[in-house]
């Protein structure tokens, strides 16, 4: 099959890139408690794509549940039946724009595996006798089929937009579906032939060229949302100046993405510095309940951190209230407010 981009690879860690343009990229949010995909707002299918709102009971692995968070979808494929999943971006793509896209699949219970799961960029929303144009299709090969002893796998890769891209379409684009199937056991010819996968993580990011970030630029933004220190040392502790989530709440407030944005930037920038994301909660109230939160609101950044595709070694904890060392160069009064610091590991 023609690609309209690179055939999909690892990229570099040191390409810059923009916000994720992809709503409900974990399919976290949800309205009810249904099991169907449009649950998930503002995603759809085609045909009967499962939605998980915890794991699913049929799935045994060791990897049992989401990628992140606690949702994921599931697309079936069979020889005269294969699902998608689409949804609108949040933006449409730029023409002659470089975009990056990537998901995690796992393989489910399955007779078969496919050799190809990928995405169609597309200026129109998905019908069912729509016809993919192979310039919007970017597409993955396995030739041996699309499985992993290591559970989720990244699908990645690069994209030239044509211009005018609203929707992202996910499945398999092969019209003769039967073509990717790679059978699991060779003897058994009489199964129902049949490929489940899980997908969680999604994004579409533009990739930020040296024309998109100038040093006057990266300055003037970093002025705007969050100032970081030039250098980093071990053992180091930053505050995210300005991240506010809701009242008593993980949920990040608007504009908190752009802080965090700043935060990607400095990792993105250092790849191999491990850190550690802890939150810090008031000293007011109950401490059981303030480090509850803390540790909640902790994960929430680190999440965020991790769906922009930094490749830092990463953990998170939650400390309430807890006193700070005196030696990290946060204030004697710290504790009386809400705070997330990370804190440099190893440089």
């Amino acid at each position: 099959m023609l690609l309209s981009a690179l055939l999909f690879c690892v990229c570099s860690s040191a390409q810059k890139r923009g916000k994720n343009l992809v709503p409900n990229p974990s399919f976290e949010d949800h309205k009810n408690k249904s099991n169907v995909i449009k649950n998930a707002i503002p995603w759809q299918g085609s045909g009967t794509v499962d939605y998980y709102l915890r794991p699913d009971k049929t799935d045994t692995s060791r990897f049992k549940g989401a990628h992140t968070g606690t949702c994921y979808a599931g697309l079936r494929f069979q020889i005269k039946y294969k699902e998608y999943i689409y949804v609108k971006l949040i933006e449409p793509l730029q023409k002659e724009k470089t975009y990056y896209f990537k998901m995690f699949v796992r393989l489910g219970l399955s007779t078969v595996t496919l050799k190809q799961l990928g995405v169609y960029f597309s200026k129109d929303e998905f019908t069912k006798d729509m016809t993919f144009d192979e310039k919007g299709i970017l597409d993955s090969t396995f030739n041996k089929g699309i499985s992993s002893t290591h559970g989720w796998i990244p699908i990645n890769g690069e994209y030239i937009a044509q211009g005018g891209e609203k929707f992202i379409i996910i499945g398999n684009f092969n019209t003769k579906t039967k073509d990717d199937f790679v059978m699991l056991n060779k003897w058994d010819v009489f199964e129902l032939k049949e490929a489940y996968y899980y997908l969680d993580d999604i994004s579409v990011r533009k990739k930020i060229t040296a024309q998109d970030t100038s040093s006057a630029a990266k300055i003037a933004v970093k002025k705007e949302v969050y100032i970081l220190p030039d250098t980093f040392d071990t053992g180091q502790a930053i505050e995210i100046k300005n991240l506010e989530f809701e009242n008593g709440s993980a949920e990040l407030k608007k504009n908190s993405d752009k802080i965090l944005d700043a935060v990607v930037l400095a990792l993105n920038e250092n790849p191999f510095m491990e850190v550690q994301i802890i939150g810090r909660n008031s000293d007011q109230g109950n401490e059981a309940a303030n480090k509850k939160l803390s540790k909640a609101r902790a994960k929430t950044v680190y999440d965020y951190i991790l769906l922009q595709g930094v490749i830092n070694p990463m953990t998170f904890k939650g400390m309430g209230a807890a006193q700070r060392d005196a030696n990290n160069g946060a204030g004697e009064n710290k504790t009386k407010t809400s705070s997330v610091e990370f804190v440099i590991i190893k440089q």
